[in-house]
């Protein structure tokens, strides 16, 4: 890792000379209450002082919601063409929790079976972080999101009147040499960095307790009575997975055209809360209730990627608690599974 400095005079420089030369995606304020990462043509669309997002930026580019697999024409043989759509991006402006949203998918989509559309996209893929504070469902710090050290290109923290900037790649340095005016760090803007990192973690103000929570979860995983409890409110409507940044599940479907000869296979994002995500053929399905579905989630958000990556694929980022429309809270019912078994 290098470390640099990048006055706050420059800064809308690079930014400048990096929209004029590439293509860019980035935040974009959409309405009071929310921003959404979007294309960038000019500058001064650009406003990295965003608190919340609806959809992750990193997976709806990586990952998107409907994507075409397959272009396939019918005849007396079936030909098939596979469709990789991928074109070099630069990603900027995203935050520590959606990077490691971002790196679980990118093991994820490598491990057991690589996907190839993924990973063209991915490595077309240049990411730029930044720090954006933490809204008041946030609770990233405690699943160790908060700061990352892989992931991305280039991350710049805001010290003010100068950026601090972790360069990870060779091309995170060949763009800041091309497109900005740098500065070698000094022994003050080391101090400054780790001064305001830990500021920085003391914005966050949703506490969980994740210690011991494996054994704790597997002391109530049969309890019925708890999933119950938890899953009461819940209308299996899904909105927890369409704006989580780790959710990869996805239903595959062939899309005939009008000439009934021609056609793609596409997918599109699915959801393991909806009713019919379990159903298959015979009309049995495998998760009928919604206190097994949730159970599910939580098991699969908090334990099963924890045993296989030594990373949980819940970043902490507090979407899915604002999206429920019941207002299900995942960081409250984490400490409540504490509070059950210390019971």
């Amino acid at each position: 890792m290098l470390y640099k400095i990048l006055d706050k005079n420059h800064h809308k420089e690079f930014l400048s000379n990096l929209v004029a030369n590439v293509k860019m995606v980035g935040p974009k304020k959409k309405d009071d209450s929310c921003h959404d990462f979007t294309s960038i043509k000019d500058v001064d669309e650009i406003d990295t002082a965003y608190q919340k997002t609806t959809i992750p930026p990193a997976k709806k580019i990586l990952f998107p919601s409907t994507e075409n697999l397959v272009r396939f024409r019918l005849g007396e043989t079936i030909e098939s063409e596979g469709l990789l759509e991928s074109s070099e991006t630069v990603l900027f402006g995203i935050n520590a929790w959606d990077i490691a949203g971002m790196n679980f998918l990118d093991r994820f989509f490598s491990t057991d079976f690589a996907d190839e559309n993924y990973i063209a996209k991915r490595k077309a893929l240049t990411v730029i972080g930044i720090d954006t504070e933490p809204t008041e469902t946030n609770f990233a710090h405690y699943m160790d999101s908060e700061y990352v050290i892989e992931g991305f290109d280039l991350y710049f923290t805001d010290l003010g009147d100068r950026f601090f900037v972790r360069i990870a790649t060779a091309k995170g340095n060949a763009l800041l040499d091309r497109f900005a005016h740098i500065k070698d760090i000094e022994e003050n803007d080391l101090k400054d960095f780790n001064k305001y990192m830990n500021v920085y973690r003391k914005k966050f103000k949703l506490e969980i307790n994740m210690k011991n929570f494996l054994d704790n979860f597997e002391n109530i995983y049969d309890k019925k009575g708890v999933w119950e409890e938890l899953a009461e409110k819940c209308y299996s409507c899904g909105s927890c997975n369409l704006v989580c940044p780790t959710c990869f599940c996805f239903n595959v479907k062939d899309d005939i055209n009008l000439d009934l000869k021609t056609g793609q296979k596409m997918r599109e994002w699915d959801s393991c809360m909806i009713p019919e995500y379990g159903l298959v053929a015979g009309e049995h399905n495998f998760r009928p209730s919604k206190e097994n579905r949730l159970k599910q989630r939580y098991r699969c958000k908090l334990i099963t990627y924890k045993e296989k990556y030594g990373k949980n694929s819940c970043v902490g980022c507090g979407r899915c608690i604002e999206a429920c429309l019941a207002k299900i809270n995942i960081a409250e019912d984490i400490n409540a599974i504490k509070k059950e078994v210390n019971v």
